[in-house]
C-alpha cells in the first residue's frame, strides 16, 4: 500500500498549482462533511461562521472560518475526537506535544495518517536521491537505550524505508551527550547520512573542524525540528564538504514541507496538508509576503486540525524551477517569540552574524535573548576566558545589528540547556511568553 500511495505522490507533484488546489479543496470538503456529523467542536464552530456543508466551501468560503489556536485544542478537549472514524482508518494513537510553549496540547491520530507520514518520509529520501544502502546516524532525544559509548544500532533504518525498499544500518545517539562524545561516536561509526538539530550540527560541525576530524562517508546531513541558518549549512560544506536537506513539521500535523531537490526552498506537502500563509488582514499572502502560517490536515479524521495556526512565520515563493506545482515557502522564519520587538513595537527577524561571532571568540553554545524592550542578553559559552577587547567587541559587534534604544549585556555560563524535546533556540523573545517552538 506504501508504494502505491508513493507512486500517486509521483504523479501528483507534477500537476499543475491549480490542479493540486482544486483536489485540495475536493478533499477538505469530505473533510468538513465528515466534521459537521462526527466532531461536536467543528458543529458549532461550522454554523457559526455559515460552512454548514450545504454547498462546496471555496477558498474564499474558506477565509470565514476561525482560526484555531493552541489555547482552543486545550480547552475543547474530547469534543475535538470524531465520534465516528470510518473502519478503513484504522486504531487511533495519542501524542503530545514537548509543552515548550507553555501551552503542551494532546493530539489523536488515525492509522492511515500514521502511513501517509511514512510515505512521505520514503518521499524525502528518494527526492534526495539518497544511497539507502548507506548508513544513517541520529542524535536527537531519544527516551532510552541510546546513551554514549554505544548509542543504538538497528539493522534499517527504520519502518516506513523498510517496509518498501531494503536500507543499512541506523545508528542513533542521545542529544544530551557532549559534543566531544558525539565526535568521537561518529568518527566510529562513519555514517553515510547525519541527521540532526540544525544547532547540534553546528556544534558538531565547529569541533570537527578545530580538532581536525573527518567523517569520509558523509554524503549529506539531514535538520529538523528547529530554525535553519545559512550559517549552519556554510557550516557543514566547510567541516564535511556536505549540503543539507531540511524539513518542516509539527508534532501535532506531521510533515509540512520538505526541502526541494536540488534547491533550499520547501514544497509543502500538499497532498496531505492545506497551507496557507496569511498576513496581519487575515489574508493570503503573495509571493516574496511574510505571514503567518496556518494548517489544516487533509486525512487526519480522527482529530480534524482544521486552520490550525501553528505560530510559525513563513515566505510565500514563487513558481518552484523544478516544475512541480507544490506550493512553495521560501524561507521558514520561526515563531513569534522569535522576533525581536524595539520601543515603538516595530518587529525585526534578529540575524547576528554569526560567523563573525565566532571570529571574534571561539565559543561552544550561544544564545540571544530580549529579556526588555530596551536590552537583550547575550549568552555566550566560550571555549577560554575572554579578554576585555572581546567583551567590548562583541558587545559592539551586536550592537550594530539592533536597533538603537537596545542594550547587549554579555552573559557568561557554563553551559545553556537544551529546551523540551532535545530542541534548543538561539534567539528568543523573553517578553513574549507561551509563543510556541517549531
Amino acid at each position: 500500500m506504501r508504494l502505491a500511495i508513493l507512486q500517486q505522490l509521483e504523479a501528483n507533484q507534477w500537476r499543475s498549482a491549480e490542479e493540486i488546489r482544486s483536489l485540495q479543496f475536493r478533499q477538505l470538503n469530505r473533510l468538513l462533511r465528515h466534521v459537521a456529523k462526527t466532531v461536536p467542536f467543528y458543529r458549532r464552530r461550522l454554523d457559526g461562521c455559515g460552512l454548514t456543508g450545504e454547498r462546496a466551501v471555496t477558498p474564499e468560503d474558506w477565509l470565514r472560518m476561525p482560526l484555531l489556536t493552541r489555547a482552543d485544542i486545550q480547552q475543547a478537549g474530547e469534543e475535538l475526537i470524531s465520534d465516528e472514524l470510518p473502519p478503513e482508518h484504522g486504531k487511533t494513537a495519542k501524542a503530545s506535544t514537548s509543552g515548550s510553549t507553555g501551552m503542551p496540547v494532546t493530539v489523536v491520530s488515525s492509522h492511515l495518517n500514521q502511513l501517509f507520514w511514512e510515505v512521505v518520509t520514503l518521499r524525502e529520501h528518494l527526492w534526495q536521491g539518497r544511497d539507502l544502502g548507506g548508513s544513517m546516524a541520529v542524535i536527537r532525544r531519544i527516551p532510552k537505550g541510546a546513551s554514549y559509548p554505544d548509542g543504538f544500532t538497528s539493522k534499517h533504518w527504520g519502518a516506513p524505508v523498510e517496509s518498501v525498499f531494503p536500507s543499512g544500518p541506523l545508528h542513533a545517539l542521545e542529544i544530551d551527550t557532549s559534543v566531544a562524545q558525539q565526535a568521537e561516536w561518529l568518527t566510529r561509526v562513519n555514517p553515510t547520512y547525519l541527521r540532526g538539530y540544525p544547532t547540534n550540527l553546528l556544534s558538531l560541525a565547529r569541533y570537527f573542524q578545530d580538532n581536525g576530524l573527518e567523517l569520509p562517508r558523509l554524503k549529506q546531513c539531514l535538520t529538523f525540528g528547529e530554525l535553519l541558518h545559512p550559517h549552519v549549512r556554510e557550516a557543514c560544506r566547510e567541516a564535511w564538504g556536505v549540503e543539507i536537506a531540511d524539513a518542516y513539521s509539527s508534532q501535532e500535523l506531521g510533515y509540512i514541507s520538505l526541502q526541494a531537490p536540488g534547491h533550499e526552498h520547501q514544497l509543502v506537502q500538499a497532498d496531505f496538508v492545506l497551507l496557507e500563509v496569511i498576513d496581519r488582514d487575515g489574508r493570503p499572502c503573495k509571493p516574496g509576503e511574510v505571514g503567518r502560517v496556518v494548517a489544516t490536515s487533509l486525512h487526519n479524521l480522527a482529530m480534524p486540525l482544521l486552520r490550525y495556526e501553528i505560530g510559525d512565520f513563513a515566505e510565500v515563493g514563487g513558481p518552484c524551477p523544478t516544475g512541480r506545482g507544490l506550493p512553495v515557502l521560501t524561507r521558514i522564519l520561526g515563531r513569534e517569540r522569535n522576533m525581536l520587538v524595539d520601543r515603538e513595537g516595530n518587529e525585526y527577524w534578529p540575524a547576528f552574524g554569526v560567523k563573525s561571532m565566532t571570529k571574534i571568540v571561539p565559543l561552544r553554545q550561544f544564545q540571544l535573548a530580549q529579556v526588555a524592550v530596551d536590552k537583550v542578553e547575550a549568552r555566550l559559552v566560550p571555549e577560554r576566558p575572554l579578554s576585555e577587547d572581546e567583551r567590548r567587541r562583541l558587545v559592539t559587534h551586536l550592537s550594530e545589528r539592533l536597533p538603537g534604544t537596545v542594550s547587549v549585556e554579555l552573559v557568561l555560563l557554563e553551559e545553556i540547556p537544551r529546551g523540551a524535546g532535545g530542541k534548543y533556540e538561539d534567539f528568543v523573545n523573553e517578553t513574549k511568553q507561551g509563543k510556541g517552538d517549531r
